[in-house]
């Protein structure tokens, strides 16, 4: 039949349909095929749509979702690298960054760029401070570097690199005692569970407050949080700012240019300064890195100067009090003066500071996880290696590993000692080894018509005829002693020789001369 049919509206042929049942009424349903016109209008042709005729399909309005990097049952999970940095790079007096907002320049302090360097200078003014942060926080696995040159280190001068939260800042503050505050802080969220917990209170302006690391004292209410502190006024009030209640940070503080400050806080909870060792604050500076992956963090420095090599040296590190990596952490630059005067200004030149930002993702080689020593990643060397190491030493008396063969060597190295015998008319003491060793066998003739003997002496010292005998050998008249043992008989401190007529071990008579004559052999 001809694929096109003539239909008359009201009757004539049929179209083809199927009997459905629908939201439960019987209808017919028409019957459709698919299928693709090509050509200009007046000329078009129609093919059925199939495997090698496929309908074509415009997209339009879609939208791809990137997983998240903790959606487990995603095949890629996504661990994009972003960076940030501060470079310092005007020139002018009261210049920070627009990617830092100044929070606090302190009574004598004083900020500027130059060189391509920030300065900050300390006065002498005490409790004193200069708190800067950046614009945008950073959460997760990080490294974060800053280069630090300080004029001088002396006491009551303290100066900080820090990765901080911020609980809230311009906070109004009530001076209730010398050792007592309270902030204002709408919603702050803490609750009397958080009594004992510390965080920074800095950026005071309005009353010689002493920036530091307070406890929560108590919590009044849902809007005010109180402070144990130490050294303020008795009363008065001040705007502060509160943050650090999770941290990482490197301070710089006492007299000593090799030693830094390296700690972390976990909601209120720190492990107390680490003192580590670094390269040199001191001019031309260092610079200090501090990496933050999962659950550890590492601090480390290197010299400023370039160098052909990697150069980072670990100083110190972190695996318990460590920031969640859903908290947002802000970079803080923070130098604050002692509650006694520094004896003069310190200038602090912060010669960078960078971020490089990165989703803490583990990576599997080939379907191993490597689980340290007990499940090590492999590596495929390509190329020429060179490994040098120290052959250790063989100790005597040391088991021989595997099975060893007998085996000879084409040259001397290995072979069996010996020692040459003509008696002398004495007793013939002689020290055959001095140090532990074994005796082989032996070849000795006696030359005369009665025995004599050849006694062995465990000692590394001159024998003495009759004393301290452990071995003895009779040798027949005018007859020869031959014995052979391929693993020798051994003496644990030495060898010695002595040769008698006399059996006995006591019997010190010398022979004649040329009594005896032959070989010892010993190893």
């Amino acid at each position: 039949m001809a694929d096109n049919v003539g239909i008359t509206p009201g009757s004539g042929a049929k179209a083809a349909s199927r009997e459905v049942t629908y939201s439960g009424e019987t209808a017919q349903v028409q019957v459709v095929g698919l299928a693709t016109f090509a050509g200009a209008d007046d000329a078009k042709t129609v093919a059925d749509v199939s495997s090698a005729n496929p309908l074509p399909v415009t997209l339009s309005n879609l939208t791809t979702v990137a997983p998240t990097p903790d959606a487990s049952g995603a095949v890629v999970r996504q661990a994009p690298l972003s960076t940030w940095a501060v470079s310092f790079a005007e020139v002018g007096s009261s210049l920070l960054s627009d990617k830092l907002t100044q929070r606090r320049l302190g009574t004598g302090m004083g900020v500027s760029q130059s060189s391509s360097n920030l300065v900050v200078t300390t006065g002498t003014t005490t409790n004193a401070e200069f708190l800067a942060r950046s614009t945008e926080s950073f959460r997760g696995a990080f490294i974060k570097r800053a280069k630090s040159i300080l004029s001088q280190r002396i006491a009551n001068n303290n100066f900080a690199v820090m990765m901080a939260d911020l609980i809230g800042e311009g906070l109004s503050c009530t001076i209730n005692s010398a050792t007592s505050i309270s902030v204002t802080k709408t919603a702050h969220g803490f609750t009397a569970e958080n009594v004992g917990q510390f965080m920074m209170v800095g950026a005071i302006n309005g009353a010689a407050g002493v920036p530091g690391r307070y406890a929560i004292a108590s919590i009044p209410d849902a809007n005010t949080i109180n402070f144990t502190v130490s050294g303020w006024p008795a009363s008065g009030s001040c705007t502060v700012d509160l943050f650090g209640w999770n941290y990482i940070w490197t301070q710089y503080t006492g007299a000593t240019a090799t030693q830094a400050g390296v700690d972390s806080q976990r909601r209120g909870w720190n492990s107390g300064n680490t003192t580590a060792t670094i390269n040199t604050s001191a001019s031309p500076g260092h610079v200090m890195q501090t990496a933050v992956q999962g659950r550890n963090i590492a601090w480390s420095d290197t010299l400023v100067a370039s160098a052909t090599t990697p150069t980072m040296t670990t100083r110190a590190s972190r695996i318990e009090n460590i920031p969640d990596t859903d908290v947002d952490l802000y970079v803080y630059l923070w130098a604050w003066n002692g509650t006694t005067a520094p004896a003069s200004t310190t200038t602090w030149t912060v010669g960078f500071v960078g971020i490089e930002d990165a989703v803490d993702t583990p990576i599997y080689l080939a379907g191993v996880r490597p689980l340290g020593s007990a499940a090590p990643l492999p590596v495929a060397q390509q190329g020429t290696a060179t490994v040098s190491f120290t052959q250790p030493a063989l100790v005597a008396g040391t088991a021989a590993i595997g099975d060893v063969g007998q085996q000879y060597r084409a040259n001397a190295t290995g072979a069996a000692s010996g020692t040459h015998i003509v008696s002398a008319a004495s007793t013939n003491a002689t020290v055959v080894k001095a140090s532990a060793g074994r005796v082989l066998g032996w070849h000795l003739a006696n030359t005369t018509a009665s025995w004599r003997y050849a006694k062995l002496h465990n000692q590394t010292t001159t024998p003495t005829a009759g004393s301290g005998v452990v071995r003895t050998i009779g040798i027949p008249p005018n007859g020869v002693a031959d014995f052979a043992l391929e693993g020798g008989i051994a003496f644990s401190t030495g060898i010695g020789l002595t040769i008698v007529t006399g059996s006995a071990d006591a019997d010190a008579t010398a022979v004649a001369a040329g009594d005896v004559v032959g070989d010892l052999f010993f190893a």
